[in-house]
């Protein structure tokens, strides 16, 4: 079942193909406007609307796209989360007096090895993060009742993945190394928080969609 991207009521058909290069797009029963849009746009025209913070972009991507390599974006933020810390905390002992590492071979797999650990303790911490709202959306549901016929664990979670996903902004602190790290990190937090909830409103809605 897909999803009307203006009123996020379930909706059958997003369109009707009539032959292979003509297709019409249907419109919804309960707000009568186009059902989906963006299945005639550019993939391109979607991201747009999805840094925008666009929630008609958000349930396409979720409910209607055929999308599904949330684990390889999964991965390339674990990657880039690990990276980031790291290359900071190279920074921070370069600009400190600590002296120069020595270039053998066993300094260049210890900075390897706090990679890997950086790594795994982004790993821990993302996973406890969306363990965390998932059992909070749960026990939400249980005390205030009403809960959504098409909340499902698994969407919430590959909409905390796409949100959470603006934290990439923050490789750009290591291409423009002459900006304020401060300023720069506090503008991509408060923007991935603004993600964060566009993607938790749209898989956990206040208002049930379904009548």
């Amino acid at each position: 079942m897909n999803t009307c991207i203006n009123c996020g009521a379930e909706v059958k058909e997003l369109y009707r193909r009539y032959s292979p290069s003509v297709l019409k797009v249907l419109k919804c029963d309960k707000c009568g406007s186009i059902a989906d849009k963006y299945i005639e746009y550019d993939p391109v025209i979607v991201l747009v609307d999805l840094v925008l913070l666009e929630k008609p972009a958000y349930r396409h991507l979720l409910y209607n796209s055929n999308f599904k390599s949330y684990w390889k974006l999964m991965v390339v933020l674990l990657l880039s989360e690990s990276f980031k810390v790291w290359t900071t905390l190279i920074s921070n002992l370069a600009v400190s007096n600590v002296p120069e590492v020595n270039s053998d071979s066993s300094d260049v797999f210890e900075g390897e090895r706090n990679f890997y650990v950086l790594l795994a303790l982004t790993t821990i911490s993302i996973a406890a993060f969306v363990g965390t709202v998932i059992a909070i959306t749960e026990i939400r549901w249980l005390i205030f009742g009403n809960r959504p016929a098409r909340y499902k664990a698994c969407d919430l979670s590959r909409a905390l993945t796409v949100g959470g996903c603006a934290k990439l902004l923050g490789l750009l602190g290591i291409i423009w190394r002459h900006v304020e790290p401060d300023p720069h990190y506090a503008l991509i937090h408060g923007y991935t928080v603004l993600c964060l909830l566009t993607a938790y409103s749209e898989t956990s809605p206040r208002n049930i969609y379904i009548h």
